[in-house]
């Protein structure tokens, strides 16, 4: 994440937190930003504002996670590894063969990942609670 767009993040999340002070606050970063990365631009501005970081989430397409362990595996990994969950959406219109390619592609970093449905949401309720528990440790 370029100095700039941090610089802006930071300044947009102490905005909202003076204009409005939501409860929660959902960041979407690029597909180009690791982890860990996020979660020290999320730590900045608490000097002048508090706030609680929750756990971050990274989301892997399951559709095309293939190629990119193929193509970008040193970004996919620093996303994974900085990330408190680790879900994988479109799961469900993933083969048994790539569920399991991605299982031992996420076992370099220890990471069990929940599975999310896009048909019926299954899993989604899983990811919930687990936020859940994360939030009040």
């Amino acid at each position: 994440m370029g100095c700039s767009l941090a610089a802006s993040l930071v300044s947009l999340k102490k905005a909202i937190k003076r204009q409005i002070d939501p409860d929660y606050l959902f960041i979407e970063p690029s597909e180009m930003v690791v982890t860990q990365e996020l979660r020290n631009v999320a730590a900045q501005g608490q000097r002048d504002i508090k706030y609680e970081i929750g756990p971050l989430i990274t989301l892997l397409d399951g559709r095309q996670f293939g190629f990119h362990w193929k193509e970008r595996r040193a970004l996919l990994l620093g996303q994974i590894s900085g990330a408190d969950l680790v879900a994988i959406s479109r799961a469900d219109l993933v083969g048994d063969e790539e569920i399991r390619m991605i299982y031992e592609a996420l076992n370099e970093s220890a990471t069990v990942p929940f599975l999310l449905s896009i048909r019926n949401g299954a899993g989604l309720k899983k990811v919930m609670l687990a936020l859940s528990n994360r939030s009040r440790q």
